[in-house]
């Protein structure tokens, strides 16, 4: 009767882990990027009565005969479920949620962690962190626009600087397009100007207005114009002639495409002249209204106003400028067995033992999933599944303590009997 009962105290204290389990998952049911635990039940050692006998020619065989030694079952593990929870909308551009495998990479006073939680947001510093103040890592490029190697030895804490500048860009290609009548008369009178914004090597805006003099007279099967400019009102600077053919069809300049290479004057205290291509490909010469168009690239230097985190991972900066680049990039870690991770709270792991190496790239490389930022991971604990396990372990728990009972009330009635 005594092992009957410590049998039935080991089914209530693995009882009581399968409840503490449920208990926990239930708890955690709204808990961004929190993975379900369950317990696995296991007999436990039993005491051997008398082996097992082979057969023989006058007599079969004959099955062991065990008992349980003072305890029937014990809990044989506690197991993790990884799979991929719900995603729920925030609308905050710094949450991130991992859709596919992978963990965010923290660095904070534990050390090296790792999480499916993507509550982040920005500290004093700029720095992109997690509730507790823990460092995401990553890469920063080392100017807007140019990121070092990712390499996983040299991770950094994401770094997201306000008013981080872009250095201004100079005006390297211009493009002139439309149409020269054919019938203008000749004459600097009738000359037709287009302005086109350029950008010195300081970023300074400039305006170049291109001039085309009528040469020759009107209605000629072949229209030629000279062409020159000037930059901010200054000395006018010859750059060639442009003509046309009977059929409108640019002859002059030729090349695939037509282009003209010009000077730029510097900017104020410097004596670095700059030149440009002049690109006329979409230039004609019908008879008709004369209408003529110019752009140019280049900018000037740009602060950082916002910035958006894409499914890979990139965090691209949008400048005052009105230009685009990637300031950063995200990691990710997959491990072979995230099961296998040890959990050491907050919804964060640390590597062990069983759990491999941790695989750290680049969002949408490999094995790993992507981000879908504006978004977090929630729970993956499925309550109906808890409900029926907490009716699972009450009553298992309930019949326990119904053998302690029975096998109290057999100990009593021996006792009885010998009085």
């Amino acid at each position: 009767m005594a092992g009957s009962m410590y049998a039935a105290i080991s089914g209530l204290n693995a009882e009581q882990v399968l409840l503490s389990t449920v208990s926990e998952n239930i708890a955690n049911v709204n808990t961004v990027g929190y993975k379900s635990s369950s317990a696995v039940f296991a007999q436990a050692l039993q005491q051997t009565l008398s082996g097992a006998s082979a057969p023989t020619a006058t007599l079969g065989g004959i099955n062991p005969e065990q008992v349980a030694a003072g305890g029937a079952v014990n809990v044989g593990a506690i197991s993790v479920n990884m799979g991929q929870g719900t995603l729920q909308t925030t609308g905050v551009d710094t949450n991130l949620a991992i859709q596919g495998n992978g963990m965010f990479v923290m660095n904070g006073s534990q050390g090296t962690t790792y999480s499916r939680a993507g509550d982040f947001s920005l500290d004093a510093q700029g720095n992109l962190v997690n509730p507790n103040g823990e460092f995401v890592q990553g890469w920063n490029a080392t100017v807007p626009g140019t990121m070092p190697t990712l390499n996983p030895t040299t991770m950094q804490n994401v770094v997201i600087p306000q008013g981080e500048t872009i250095a201004p860009v100079q005006t390297a290609n211009i493009a002139l397009g439309g149409n020269l009548n054919s019938q203008t008369a000749s004459g600097a009178a009738n000359a037709v100007t287009v302005p086109v914004t350029v950008y010195n090597s300081l970023g300074g805006a400039e305006t170049a207005v291109f001039t085309f003099t009528p040469q020759g007279s009107s209605g000629s099967s072949t229209s030629s114009w000279a062409l020159s400019y000037t930059v901010n009102n200054g000395t006018s600077t010859s750059v060639g002639t442009v003509t046309f053919g009977a059929n409108g069809q640019l002859t002059s300049p030729t090349g695939t495409p037509p282009t003209y290479t010009i000077t730029l004057p510097p900017p104020a205290g410097s004596t670095a002249t700059q030149s440009a291509v002049l690109n006329l490909a979409s230039l004609t010469g019908y008879s008709s209204q004369s209408q003529l168009n110019g752009t140019a690239d280049g900018s000037a230097a740009g602060v950082l106003e916002n910035f958006s985190i894409g499914a890979s991972g990139a965090i691209i900066g949008t400048f005052s400028n009105g230009l685009t680049a990637q300031i950063g990039q995200i990691a990710l870690a997959g491990f072979s067995n995230p099961a296998g991770l040890l959990n050491v709270g907050n919804g964060e792991w640390q590597q062990s033992g069983n759990s491999g190496t941790p695989q750290v790239g680049t969002p949408a490389t490999g094995s790993l999933g992507t981000l879908q930022a504006g978004s977090l991971e929630g729970s993956n604990v499925n309550l109906a599944n808890e409900f029926v396990n907490m009716i699972i372990a009450q009553q298992g728990y309930q019949a326990n303590a119904k053998v302690i009972t029975v096998a109290q009330q057999n100990r009593s009635t021996l006792v009885n009997m010998v009085q």
